[in-house]
């Protein structure tokens, strides 16, 4: 399985469109295996759920993330955790654990908000 986190500073980014990178877990029963990272390409709409699919991604953890995102990331049958933050090795940690909280709540597309 993989698993993605949109980071930014070693945390998880407040918006999953602006992260600076993707760091990737390929975890086979609750552990970790190998670890990388994506640069975040340029922001184009609607192109990370394709791009995150070619990249084998199952499962990606982010902060701040629109509805259209949520949408086609679903579309491409992976996996959202949404509304999550703090530092990358906590959260790899409790999800690891099965205790990784996600808010469920979406942004609003295009509202000039800081994240």
């Amino acid at each position: 399985m993989h698993l993605a986190v949109a980071v930014t500073n070693n945390m998880v980014a407040e918006h999953f469109g602006h992260a600076q990178k993707f760091v990737i877990f390929h975890i086979e029963h609750t552990k970790i295996v190998e670890k990388e990272e994506l640069v975040n390409p340029p922001h184009q709409k609607n192109f990370l759920p394709r791009f995150l699919k070619e990249s084998k991604i199952d499962v990606l953890i982010a902060g701040g993330i629109g509805a259209m995102a949520v949408e086609g990331l679903e579309a491409n049958q992976i996996k959202v955790y949404c509304g999550v933050s703090g530092n990358l090795d906590e959260v790899i940690n409790s999800y690891l654990d099965g205790k990784l909280i996600s808010s469920n709540k979406v942004c609003i597309e295009n509202h000039g908000h800081n994240h």
